[in-house]
């Protein structure tokens, strides 16, 4: 019997046990309400304004998650490369510690009433951000060889979901999860919210121009909010139901077990 549990433990924790990051899903509703979560889980942190370079407008405060919008009109003649593109401009959120995940509430200002990325230019405006971490003190975190280019946008697929759902390409860290439909605060104003999860924790966050929007030549990142979390508080949805394959896994392990339960009692 105690080999038999043993078994049963080394199947279960082989099926169930990883920790890794599942593959970028895309969802077609809305993110889930902050205050759904536990208190603490999410840390909405502190916009800097003109933290590096004096091209932020400050059209909103970018700290609170409010439908209004942050942003700046990014580089787009030095380069479509924005880890290149000089100046080095950059929308910085600080947080009280370091965290390895982050949601971008996106703030869509070109996105048709439809809510469908449905033409090249709402394709690339909903993916024109790439995203940016730096560890650093108080003041800390102001010059470009102190901060890591983490996920960018490099091209796009305009009918890879189907009609009028874009899927894309990324340099770096994919996003866990896309939410087509925005936040359930705010709806398709912010909608493709996305979450990513990355292998290092940051306590500061900067968004800047992605490659796709540099090569548009629209590039001017606008944010409703930044907010940081860990991953270990907040499991993926869209990937914390296991995949059929995993299920017929785990059945066909029970199977085996029964089975070799059998011989041995025969």
């Amino acid at each position: 019997m105690k080999k038999e549990c043993c078994l049963m433990l080394a199947l279960t924790v082989s099926v169930f046990g990883s920790t890794e990051v599942g593959a970028m899903t895309y969802l077609d509703g809305t993110s889930p309400l902050l205050s759904a979560s536990p208190l603490g889980t999410f840390d909405v942190g502190s916009h800097l304004p003109s933290y590096i370079a004096g091209t932020v407008g400050t059209a909103a405060n970018g700290t609170n998650l409010d439908g209004a919008r942050v942003y700046f009109f990014d580089a787009t003649g030095s380069t479509d490369n924005p880890a290149t593109a000089s100046p080095f401009n950059l929308l910085v959120w600080q947080f009280g510690s370091a965290k390895d995940s982050v949601r971008l509430y996106t703030h869509q200002d070109h996105l048709s009433s439809d809510g469908l990325a449905d033409t090249d230019f709402e394709a690339q405006d909903v993916m024109e951000y790439s995203v940016w971490g730096c560890n650093g003190g108080p003041g800390g975190c102001t010059t470009q060889g102190e901060w890591t280019l983490l996920s960018d946008v490099t091209s796009y697929d305009l009918t890879g979901g189907g009609s009028g759902k874009p899927t894309y390409t990324f340099f770096g860290t994919e996003p866990t999860t896309i939410y087509r439909g925005g936040s359930a605060e705010f709806g398709l104003l912010n909608a493709y919210t996305r979450d990513y999860t990355f292998g290092t924790a940051y306590n500061y966050f900067g968004i800047r121009a992605s490659t796709i929007s540099m090569i548009a030549n629209d590039a001017d990142p606008e944010l409703d909010a930044l907010v940081a979390f860990n991953r270990i508080d907040f499991p993926d949805p869209g990937n914390s139901v296991p995949e059929p394959a995993t299920i017929i896994l785990l059945g066909s392990g029970l199977v085996g077990l029964g089975f070799w339960k059998h011989k041995r009692s025969a």
